[in-house]
This record gives structure tokens, sequence and C-alpha cells, in this order.
């Protein structure tokens, strides 16, 4: 091989895999530039015959890196197909990327131009796209969009975002990136509906699934915080005036919702919060008919609820009350809207707030059953409320029948609250202070009997019980504290010897005029003659004879 004979150090294999190929190849393989492409392929052959396997590689490395990319194109052919895709992918990913993109552009002219052979385009736009530096590839996709390739701008985008690239969400996000900061916004959104459609339609079953999209919305919030890229491309594609690519949208947007792993969601946040309201529907529909994920559903209703413009929710609930996957919901829907907000320890809307909504309603066309249900939803919210509120909210439920069932419920619920180791007492006597005052016996009576027999089977809780019957006697409201504990002490089941003496003790202490008929007609009338007997010996025990005395006088 006179005047192809490579130096001695070019004969060590391992230098095809060194920083400083480049250089090496520059002394070595000069005469790469300047032979026929017939002898070199000639040489080539004669190279791997003689088992130079390694120098033949570096020397095609070489004829990629110093030949002209215009002669790269012209002479490919002459090489065998695998040498020419390999001369052609040494050079898309060694040279500089403008030429890389030049390159791609040639070979895809003198394709077309001839009848036959293999295309090699098309793995050249694959080794850019799979090899290069995210940065790397958006000048690559600039160039050809610049050169009117854009057809090749667009698989290259395309070869990049498929599952076969083994490019990383991150990747993908550093792509989008780069991409807009090169001015190629039509290839960025491209970039990232092919990503969302990819994760999207991923199999529920496959590992992982449920956290690609929480990867990618982690890497875009990492590269940009204040970007929202997601949620600004949903917007502005929500938008758009082609129906298709709404509906298509709206369909991408509810499986990534749906696939979403648990915990917090900023996409689902930023739909029911900004979205208009018919959109919103239409894909809590999707959601809960074709996804199945009706958690999915309640997590963006949620966040619609919080509007603070009282129309734009008056027309949610309109839409929402129409849409037949959804009816049922309703009653949710009018719930989150009443509460506020979704955060915990969040006031309730004003009743201002909640008068204006019920006069909206009408007037948006939504059915008279959606004000009979915001109605009781805002009568039965008691945490956070005044009791001349609760007043307020009962008074506007219209129906008598209707208005018992809310003062249960709403009574039931008071009872629940000040249950809690942190309750406002204090708080709940004003509200049912309040509540009796305005003759809402239903109300009352069923917080007296929640505290004293709750629904739901937790233990009694009898220190508790004396204390509000306590601070119901000092409000001036005698009757309604003897009612409390008549209901718990005449319920033998639930009270033990060791709450009656709780309960006397408090009694006692009121005083309660009427504290010895108050025994003898619960305790002392037990059917349970030794459950009876233990609560005499314990009152005893506990230093209260004379209480002992009145339960058994009853026998008598």
């Amino acid at each position: 091989m006179t005047g192809a004979e490579p130096a001695e150090g070019a004969r060590r294999t391992d230098h095809l895999f060194q920083l400083d190929l480049a250089e090496t190849l520059n002394e070595a393989y000069a005469w790469v530039a300047r032979i026929q492409v017939r002898q070199f392929v000639g040489i080539l052959r004669r190279m791997r015959e003689e088992h130079h396997d390694a120098m033949a590689m570096r020397a095609l490395y070489a004829f990629a890196l110093r030949r002209p990319v215009d002669e790269l194109v012209a002479l490919a052919y002459d090489f065998d197909p695998r040498d020419a895709v390999m001369m052609m992918a040494t050079a898309a990913l060694s040279r500089p990327v403008g030429e890389a993109a030049e390159l791609a552009v040639r070979q895809e002219v003198a394709e077309k131009s001839r009848a036959g052979g293999d295309p090699i385009t098309a793995s050249i736009l694959h080794d850019v796209a799979c090899q290069r530096t995210a940065f790397d590839v958006a000048v690559f996709v600039r160039v050809l969009d610049e050169r009117d390739a854009a057809v090749l701008a667009e698989r290259t985008v395309e070869v990049f975002a498929g599952p076969a690239s083994g490019r990383t969400n991150l990747d993908k996000a550093l792509l989008y990136t780069a991409l807009c900061d090169e001015g190629c916004r039509t290839q960025a959104d491209q970039l990232l509906e092919l990503t969302l459609r990819a994760i999207a339609e991923t199999p529920p079953g496959v590992a992982g699934h449920g956290e690609e999209v929480a990867d990618l919305a982690g890497a875009f919030q990492h590269l940009s915080p204040a970007g929202r890229v997601l949620e600004r491309w949903v917007e502005v594609r929500l938008k758009a005036s082609d129906a298709t690519k709404v509906e298509e949208t709206r369909r991408l947007v509810a499986k990534l919702i749906a696939r979403r792993g648990e915990g917090h969601d900023a996409l689902a946040a930023h739909i029911g919060r900004t979205t208009q309201p018919r959109h919103v529907v239409k894909l809590c529909a999707l959601l809960v008919k074709e996804e199945e994920s009706p958690g999915k559903c309640a997590l963006v209703r949620s966040h619609a609820a919080e509007h603070k413009d009282v129309q734009e929710l008056a027309t949610l609930v309109s839409y929402w009350h129409k849409e037949p996957a959804l009816t049922r919901t309703t009653k949710d829907l009018l719930d989150d809207i009443v509460a506020g907000s979704c955060e915990p320890d969040a006031a309730p809307r004003s009743l201002d707030e909640l008068r204006q909504l019920d006069e909206w309603l009408p007037l948006e066309d939504a059915a008279p059953e959606c004000s009979r249900l915001l109605r009781h939803a805002a009568a039965v919210r008691v945490d956070g409320r005044s009791g001349g509120e609760l007043v307020a909210l009962l008074g506007r439920v219209e129906r008598s029948r209707e208005r018992t069932r809310a003062g249960h419920e709403a009574g039931r619920l008071l009872a629940r609250a000040v249950m809690g180791p942190a309750a406002d007492r204090d708080r709940f006597v004003q509200c049912v202070s309040a509540l009796h005052g305005a003759r809402h016996a239903v109300a009352v009576r069923a917080a007296c009997r929640e505290l004293s027999e709750p629904s739901t089977g937790a233990p009694v809780d009898a220190a508790l019980v004396a204390d509000i019957a306590a601070r119901l006697y000092d409000a001036g409201l005698p009757k309604v504290a003897w009612t409390l504990l008549e209901r718990l002490l005449e319920n033998e089941q639930l009270v033990t010897p060791a709450d009656v003496v709780v309960v006397v003790a408090g009694v006692l202490a009121l005083p309660l005029p009427d504290a010895e008929l108050l025994l003898r007609a619960t305790v002392g009338r037990w059917s349970d003659v030794g459950h009876r007997d233990a609560a005499v010996a314990e009152l005893r025990a506990a230093g209260q004879p004379e209480a002992a005395e009145w339960v058994i006088k009853s026998l008598r």
C-alpha cells in the first residue's frame, strides 16, 4: 500500500477510542484527502483481508472528516452500502453541526435524483438525534429549517422523541428549551406533543408509567421554574380554532392526568384553576368515562371550584349538571365550591358570594336542582361558620323537608367538629345558641344526639358531654343541657360506670336543680341490674354517696 502506509502508531486499535483520535488521524491518514475513491475502496478491502480491521475503520473515519461535504454525498454510492452508512454517520456525528445539517440536505437531494440505492438520509437523522447533544440537535434542526428542509427537521424531532432513541425526559426537556432558544417553536411544540403522547399511550400495566409525566414535569420545573411549559402548551392548544385539535388535546390531557401517580399534580391544578368551564367539564367527563379515573376527576373538580368569579362558577355548574357522566356528582362540585378552597383550614365562601352564585345559576341556564343543591351544601358546611351564618344559610333552604334534612346534617356535623382534640367548645355553644334562638330545633337535637351517641361508632366522651352541658347551662340553655345529659345517661349500652361518675361531678358542679330527677330517670332505670349496681358502687367509691342514693331510690 505504497503512499497509503499508515504510521506505526496508527496500527494500535485503541487509538480509535482515544480523545486525540482526530489529531492522530490528521497526522497518519492525511493521504485519504488526496486519494481517488476507487483506490481508497480497494485499500479498505485489502486492510480487512489482511486483518487490519481497526485500521480500515480509522481510515474510513478520516475520510469522513477530511473530505468536503459535497464530495461525501457524491462519492457515497461508490462505497459498499454499509461503509457508506458508517462514513455518513461519522461525518454527521463528528463534523460541525452545521456541516452535518448540510450533509443531510444534500444527501436527501441525491437520493431523490437516484432511481436505486439504499437511503442514507434516515441514518444521518437517526445518528444525530440519538447521539449528539440536545443543543447540537437544536442547531441541526434550525439549519435544516433555514434550508427549507422542514420535513427533515420534523423527522429529526420524531426520532429524538421516539422511545427507540434512548433519550430521557430530561433530554427532551433540554431539547425543547434549546429549540425555543433557536427560534424553532414549531418543532419545540412538535417535540412536546410527541413526548406527551408517548407517555399517554404507554399501557397502564407498564412499570413506572405513572411517573413519566412527573419526571418530565420535574425536568421542566428544574430547567424553567417560571416557564410552566406543560401548562402553557395545554392552554394554547385548548384555545385553538381547530375543533379536532382541541378534542385531541382534551383526550391527551385526560390520559396524562389519569396516568399521573398520587400526590400533587401541577397540570391538574393548572387545568382546574385556569381553563374555561366547558373544557373542564369535557375533560372530567373523559376522566370518568374513558379513563375510569373518578379520583382524578375529583382532583380537577376541586381546583376548578376555587374560581373567584361567581359567574364563571355558575357556568361551570350549569355545564357540569348537563353532562350525563357528571350529573350525579353535581352535589360534590357544589360542596367543593362552598368550601372555597381545597387547602386545609381554608375559610368557606362568604354568604354574599353564595347569594350571588345562587342568583347567577338560573341566568346561566342551570337546572333548578342546582340551586337546591347549592343551598343544601351551603347550609351544612359548618366549619368556619358562626351561629348567625348557619341560621342565615338554613333560612335560605326553601322547602320545609329539605330544611329539616339540612338542619339535621348541620347539627350532626357541628357535634363531630367539637369532638376534635383542639376544637373550639365555646364556638359550638354559640352556634347551638343561635340555632336554638332561631327555632331550628332539629339541628339542636341532632347535635345533642351525635354528642351523646356518635353515629361514627366512636366511644362516647363523657367528659366532653359534661363540659358542653355546663357551657350550655351557663349560656342560658338549661333545657338543652338537660336534653344532652339525659340522652347520654339513658344509653346504658354506651355509658360505663366511670362515665356516670364524670357526668355526676359535672352536674353537681353546675349545680343543676333537677340533678336527682335526672339520675333517677336515666341510670336508675337501666334494665341491666348488674350494670346499674356497678354504677352505684362507682359513685360511692368516688365520694358521691348522695348521687348513689338517688339511683337506688328510683328502685323503691
